[in-house]
Formats: structure tokens, C-alpha cells, sequence
């Protein structure tokens, strides 16, 4: 056995110090590897921190709710109890929630669509998925070129798309009624 592994280490062609380094660190390695599997793993949290932790979520939940409640109340202020049940969108198809949009947004701004040529960046605001930074490019846009000529000249500003523009639709006008 001793002869084979004198061969063995012949074949790597490597000096006697280069084979007492590596009989060294495999020596460490094992005796290391030993040690580990001896030790005791260390137990991973007590309850206490886990209660810390179930408070720590309960507190971001409810931060989380009340900031999409003051959302809600910003684009839907007029029935922010039946909003509430409809924010969880995301589980409905995609006709569903536009359809959603549309009567929640139509009871809000009953008889009062906005003028998009006119209309202040508070008034820009109120409109759903427009905040103040979409109501600033509209405006900028607005005194730019003097105005918009038709609904779909929406789509030229920087955020907002097809589904954008859809769901913006049935708010907006171009011109006052007289």
C-alpha cells in the first residue's frame, strides 16, 4: 500500500515539500471536519424572537393597508368601503377589472369629465393611474403644443400606453361643454 502511494505521488510530479504541504492541509482538513460533525448544531431562534418578528409583520401589514386605503380614497373618494373589497384586482381577468374601473370611476365623476386642455394638476390628479408626475408631463405637454387635438395624442407622453389610455377614456374630454 505504502509503494502504491509513493508511485501515486511520483506520477504528480511534485516536490517533497510541495507533498508534506498537501499531507499537511489534509491532515487540518480532517481534523476540522471532525470537529464539526462533534459540535452540537446551535438551535436557530427562540420563541421570543419569533414573536418580535410576527409583530414586526403585523405592524408593516397594517402600514401597508393604511396606505392603500389613503390611495383608494385619492382616486375613489366616494365609496371607500366597497373600494377596499375591490382593490385585491389582481385575482380578477382583465376585463373584469377594467369593467370595475369604469363603474367605480363612472360613480365618482358622474356628469363631470375633466378637460385635459384645461384642467389644473390637481384636477389631473384625480384621474385614476395619474399622479403628479404624469399630470406635470401633461401640462408641459399641453403648453407645448397648444393643446390636444384628439384623446389617442395621450399616448405621446412618456408612462402612459394602450392600457393606460384605456382605463383614462371614459374621464377625459377635450373640450367644454357649452
Amino acid at each position: 500500500m505504502k509503494r502504491k502511494l509513493f508511485f501515486w505521488l511520483e506520477k504528480l510530479k511534485i516536490t517533497p515539500a510541495e507533498r508534506k504541504a498537501v499531507s499537511g492541509l489534509m491532515v487540518v482538513l480532517i481534523v476540522l471536519a471532525s470537529i464539526n460533525l462533534a459540535l452540537s448544531p446551535a438551535v436557530a431562534f427562540e420563541e421570543d424572537h419569533y414573536r418580535k418578528l410576527e409583530k414586526q409583520f403585523v405592524a408593516r401589514t397594517a402600514a401597508l393597508r393604511a396606505k392603500e386605503e389613503k390611495l383608494m380614497r385619492r382616486y375613489f373618494p366616494a365609496n371607500v368601503k366597497k373600494q377596499s373589497v375591490a382593490s385585491s384586482v389582481d385575482t380578477m381577468t382583465a376585463d373584469t377589472t377594467k369593467e370595475t374601473m369604469v363603474q367605480e370611476g363612472s360613480q365618482i365623476a358622474e356628469n363631470r369629465l375633466i378637460n385635459i386642455n384645461t384642467a389644473s394638476q390637481k384636477a389631473l390628479e384625480t384621474l385614476p393611474g395619474i399622479g403628479p408626475a404624469y399630470a406635470k408631463r401633461i401640462i408641459t405637454y399641453r403648453k407645448k403644443y397648444g393643446g390636444f387635438q384628439s384623446i389617442g395624442e395621450l399616448i405621446k407622453i412618456k408612462g402612459i400606453g394602450e392600457k393606460r389610455l384605456d382605463k383614462l377614456k371614459p374621464f377625459i374630454k377635450l373640450k367644454d361643454s357649452e
